[in-house]
């Protein structure tokens, strides 16, 4: 990994973004998002849901936080300059058979999130090879 101040800044930013999600700190979490914020939900599949904006992003991720049945486990972070991989598991129930694993790819501009990629392994069956 890159010691770069950009990598710092980064990581640093996801780890109070995440922060700020696990403890349903609302406003913590609107300063450390850009106000031209692009965030692209995991669902409905194939290509999720956009939101534009700061307002748009955060009021979606004030929703999630304000649901109290569920909750976010972040797993493992990787940053490199601009970017981080966040690694989660979303759980609607006490069992893993009650979550679903899933990756946000986020970019991180002058300390704050310009963009979030969201994707997770869906139950199904892909045609891949046995």
């Amino acid at each position: 990994m890159s010691t770069t101040p950009d990598t710092r800044d980064t990581a640093e930013t996801v780890a109070s973004f995440n922060e700020a999600f696990r403890t349903g700190d609302t406003r913590a979490m609107a300063d450390l998002v850009h106000d031209d914020c692009l965030m692209v939900t995991a669902q409905p599949a194939p290509d999720g849901t956009a939101y534009v904006g700061k307002d748009a992003c955060v009021a979606f991720w004030a929703e999630l936080m304000d649901d109290e049945s569920t909750t976010f486990e972040v797993e493992h972070v990787f940053a490199d300059e601009e970017w981080a991989t966040v690694r989660w598991r979303y759980r609607f129930g006490p069992s893993d058979a009650e979550s679903v694993l899933g990756v946000n790819v986020t970019r991180v501009s002058d300390g704050r999130v310009i963009e979030q990629l969201g994707y997770t392994k869906t139950p199904g069956s892909l045609p891949l090879p046995e």
